[in-house]
């Protein structure tokens, strides 16, 4: 029973520590804040069961990423063969907006997830967060780069970096429209708006910064 206690302390300190910081911010939020807030009498309770505030942010993170994750593997696996760039693209963004779409409305993770990997001070935990940056997404973006035609290695990073705050800042915008209005977002035409653009992005062909005269003529 004690054990049971705990285990539903921890999670409701978890959610609502996750939706103060969507809402309010990561900085805004004090620890004490998030403890009257879950309805908890213990100052400590925070310490006691994540031992500190990056723990608990540690924590929030866990548990979206392992089930962005597993949609991940599942997804890269299914078009592992597949000479289609857009699929290997839809591998990448869709395992995060269907989690999206599975949490319901109001949700949080978007808008907590894109203050984590903007943060300077979290940089170790949006390694782990980022669904273009995740260890389950390296396949897929390989997959996707076999489809491209050569770039040089600064022009590809600045490809992906876009496509990275395409994703995390359009998500978390969506969410916060579908939480300020009560209308659901539609994750599945978010999902493939994104896959579409993405695909256009990172296969777009690459334009000579310097061309001759000839060819401005």
């Amino acid at each position: 029973m004690r054990r049971e206690q705990a285990g539903a302390t921890r999670e409701l300190l978890v959610r609502t520590a996750e939706r103060l910081f969507a809402e309010r911010g990561l900085a805004q939020v004090p620890n004490r804040q998030i403890v009257e807030a879950a309805g908890q009498a213990n100052n400590s309770a925070l310490a006691y069961h994540f031992g500190s505030r990056t723990g608990l942010i540690r924590a929030i993170t866990r548990s979206h990423v392992e089930p962005i994750a597993a949609r991940a593997r599942e997804r890269v696996g299914q078009t592992r063969r597949s000479k289609d760039p857009r699929d290997h693209v839809a591998s990448l963004v869709l395992p995060y907006t269907e989690h999206l779409a599975s949490l319901g409305n109001p949700s949080w993770c978007a808008r907590f997830l894109a203050q984590v990997v903007t943060d300077p001070a979290l940089v170790d935990e949006a390694e782990g967060v980022d669904p273009v940056l995740a260890v389950e997404f390296v396949d897929g973006s390989a997959a996707v780069w076999e489809h491209v035609a050569p770039l040089p290695a600064a022009e590809s990073a600045l490809r992906s970096q876009t496509a990275r705050v395409a994703v995390i800042h359009t998500c978390a915008e969506q969410e916060r429209l579908a939480a300020s209005t009560g209308v659901p977002a539609d994750w599945a035409l978010v999902g493939v708006a994104l896959t579409d653009a993405l695909t256009g992005l990172l296969t777009a062909p690459r334009h000579d910064l310097h061309p001759t005269a000839e060819g401005r003529s």
